[in-house]
Parts: structure tokens; C-alpha cells; sequence
């Protein structure tokens, strides 16, 4: 990617509102001191936020709050978004440990999507790309990884959509005994697998990744069938893929605190402002 020169007006402008929203309610003074930006520019930064409906100005007591729009330019930021960052750092660690190629993917309309990939970054790989590719629920190592670790409930409403989504799979994701099978042998084995039966000549072993709440994915190593069977795959690589998918927990749990949480700082100032508000009895 080409590296430009940075918007400093931008820059400033994103200090601001991280400035308001650790301290709460100030006054253009104190946001000039404590981002560092002259006071000057403070002033004319605040006026264009407040035309744009981030900021707000409160002229009795002369202070400067953020909007309710400010919220909007988290919103969008989404589970899937959030599972994503994390997912690419440990994906490229564990490129570098077992050079075969591995896919993050997560449930969506039935299908696994694929939405991090280091197919195109590794020399055993015969796809340039497979981000935005989906594979199947029922006959994937992605998907079984997924079902598996799944609280049957989830799992009954994944299954119900595959077969309504997915015509191909709607035998198999009707067929109880078929599932039970599966999940059986992926307990046993400690991973799921699949050879050859969603690409000729693939093989796959893959984990789930959970998260707060429901599991939100699952992550394969992706290899030739006929250099090695699954077994031999896990007996090579399956620590490296555990502990590739435990680091992506980690991450995605630390960002979507990060993204819950109000800061400490916020947190302070919503409580002096409360306690100045509060009559004294």
C-alpha cells in the first residue's frame, strides 16, 4: 500500500474527541492543554466537529460535550469485524510454523465463510485467495469444527439454516445420525477433519475459536491429500493450530472489551459531573 503524508487537521480533530471522551465535559482551554494543540486551532477543530454533529456546546457553562453521533462510528464495527482483526497476527505465526495455508472462517447464511486467509501468502498453496469463499457446514473441517463445539442450540438453528440455505447440504444437515457421528469422532479426535469431500484432493484439519458467549468460528490447516493423511497432520500441526486459536480468543476478548468498556477516564468524569448535579441534603 502506498504510504501517504498524514492529515494533521484529521489528526487533531480524532485527539479531540478522544480528549472529550476520557474527560467528559471541558472547556476549550482545558481540551487545548490536555491534547497540546494551540488554542486556536482547538477553537476552529470544535466549531467543525460541532457542525458536523459531533460536538455539542453548552453555553451556560461554556463547555464542550460529545454527541450521540459519536456512537455511529462504532456501530457498524461488528463481531465479524472485531474476530477478523484478531484473527490475521497468529494466522501469519502459525504460516510461518507449518508453511501449509490456513483459513479463518465464521457461520453466515448457511455456509462457512472464509474471512481471513494466508492462502495466498504460502509456497504449498494452489489458491491465490480464498477470503470471501464459502465451504460447507456439514462436510468441511471448518464447518464439523464449528457444529461440534457448538451449544446445541446454536447448533440446531446453524443446521436448520444450512438446509434451507444450502440445497447440497440439506440431506446431510437433516440427517441426525450423520451429525452425531461426526461430532463424535471430532470430540474423539480432538479436531475435525475432512479429505477430499469439499475440494478433490484437499485435506483439511481444523479447531474452533470461541469467544463471550458462542463460539464465532473456526481455523484449519489446508494441505494436500496426498502428502499426508489428517492423522499425520495433527500429530505435526495440531498444537501450533491450538494455540493459533487460543491467541485469537485472547485478541478478539481483549478488543470486544476494549470496544464495550468505557474508559476509566470517561467513567471518572460522568461521575464528578453526577456529583456536582447531585443536591446536598
Amino acid at each position: 500500500m502506498t504510504i501517504h503524508r498524514s492529515v494533521r487537521a484529521l489528526s487533531r480533530g480524532l485527539a479531540l474527541i478522544s480528549e472529550l471522551n476520557t474527560s467528559g465535559p471541558s472547556s476549550a482551554r482545558q481540551l487545548a492543554r490536555g491534547s497540546m494543540i494551540n488554542r486556536t486551532t482547538c477553537y476552529r477543530l470544535l466549531q467543525t466537529l460541532q457542525q458536523e454533529g459531533y460536538v455539542t456546546f453548552d453555553e451556560a457553562s461554556a463547555l464542550f460535550s460529545l454527541t450521540p453521533q459519536v456512537r455511529r462510528l462504532s456501530e457498524g464495527l461488528s463481531t465479524q469485524d472485531l474476530s477478523r482483526q484478531a484473527a490475521l497476527p497468529p494466522m501469519f505465526i502459525l504460516l510461518e510454523q507449518v508453511s501449509w495455508p490456513s483459513d479463518f472462517a465464521v457461520f453466515e447464511l448457511g455456509r462457512m465463510m472464509i474471512r481471513e486467509s494466508t492462502h495466498s501468502f504460502s509456497p504449498f498453496s494452489v489458491h491465490r485467495s480464498m477470503v470471501g469463499f464459502g465451504r460447507s457446514l456439514v462436510r468441511s473441517a471448518l464447518g464439523r469444527a464449528l457444529l461440534t463445539a457448538a451449544r446445541p442450540a446454536q447448533r440446531r438453528e446453524m443446521l436448520g439454516i444450512a438446509a434451507s440455505l444450502v440445497p447440497e447440504d440439506a440431506a446431510l444437515a437433516h440427517d441426525r445420525r450423520y451429525i452425531n457421528r461426526l461430532m463424535a469422532r471430532t470430540r474423539n479426535d480432538g479436531y475435525a477433519s475432512s479429505v477430499g469431500e469439499t475440494e478433490q484432493g484437499i485435506s483439511a484439519i481444523a479447531v474452533p475459536i470461541g469467544g463471550v458467549g458462542p463460539v464465532i468460528g473456526s481455523l484449519n490447516v489446508v494441505f494436500f491429500t496426498s502428502a499426508m493423511t489428517t492423522e499425520v497432520a495433527a500429530r505435526r500441526y495440531l498444537r501450533n493450530l491450538k494455540r493459533a486459536a487460543q491467541d485469537i480468543e485472547q485478541r478478539w476478548q481483549t478488543a470486544r472489551t476494549s470496544a464495550d468498556t468505557p474508559s476509566e477516564g470517561r467513567l471518572a468524569a460522568d461521575g464528578r459531573r453526577l456529583a456536582r448535579k447531585s443536591p446536598t441534603h
